[in-house]
């Protein structure tokens, strides 16, 4: 039997609320009586989503799906150039990392600090982005445009010279103005997205073979 349009309604506004809690306090500021009132006693959240942990999971899941989804055609592309597609795929993530970094770093700091249902979601990437990435990565190698280093390592230094940089810079670095200007200067720049680009371009052409004959 299926939900009505008024439980549908009820539940996505726990789920529209929830979403705004968390981008500004994390997973860890999350508390259910607050969203209790929405104007939703604690028996329909119950009702919905069980407990705090299940409804934490679909949330965060509510918030990813799309952006995987947006990934996914450019990856899973089976013919033609796979250094042009990993470079499309990391530009995308790039764009996606910008517009929602300061919802990922609260859940990658509440999964550092025992959140459960945030270490449940940061331990599915592996198969998702992660997959996707090394399976271009190994692609290029094998089409010669790539050096021969474990695709993983190679993910990690892209992962280090490009999205680190933008995450922390929109993310826990966003509201340090008691930074020096020097510092904040720095923080400007590995916020801005063109710099993120030519960040990635840097970074492809280190371990690019072109560069291994110069």
């Amino acid at each position: 039997m299926g939900l009505s349009g008024k439980q549908i309604d009820t539940r996505q506004r726990l789920l529209r609320k929830g979403l705004a809690m968390v981008a500004r306090t994390g997973v860890r500021g999350l508390v259910v009586r607050e969203l209790a009132a929405a104007g939703v006693n604690l028996g329909r959240f119950v009702y919905h989503f069980g407990n705090r942990e299940r409804f934490i999971s679909e949330l965060v899941e509510l918030w990813y799906a799309p952006i995987y989804r947006q990934l996914r055609p450019v990856a899973r592309l089976q013919s033609g150039d796979a250094l042009s597609r990993l470079q499309a795929v990391l530009e995308q993530l790039l764009e996606l990392a910008a517009q929602n970094a300061g919802f990922l770093s609260h859940v990658l700091a509440d999964a550092l600090a025992g959140e459960p249902a945030a270490q449940a979601f940061v331990l599915r990437l592996p198969s998702r982005h992660f997959r996707l990435l090394i399976v271009l990565l190994s692609r290029a190698q094998r089409q010669g445009r790539l050096i021969a280093a474990p695709a993983p390592q190679l993910l990690g230094y892209l992962m280090a010279a490009i999205g680190m940089p933008l995450l922390l810079a929109r993310g826990p670095l966003a509201a340090c103005d008691w930074l020096p200007p020097a510092v904040r200067q720095l923080q400007a720049w590995m916020a801005d997205i063109e710099a993120a680009r030519q960040r990635l371009d840097w970074a492809l052409a280190g371990i690019s073979t072109r560069g291994e004959s110069q």
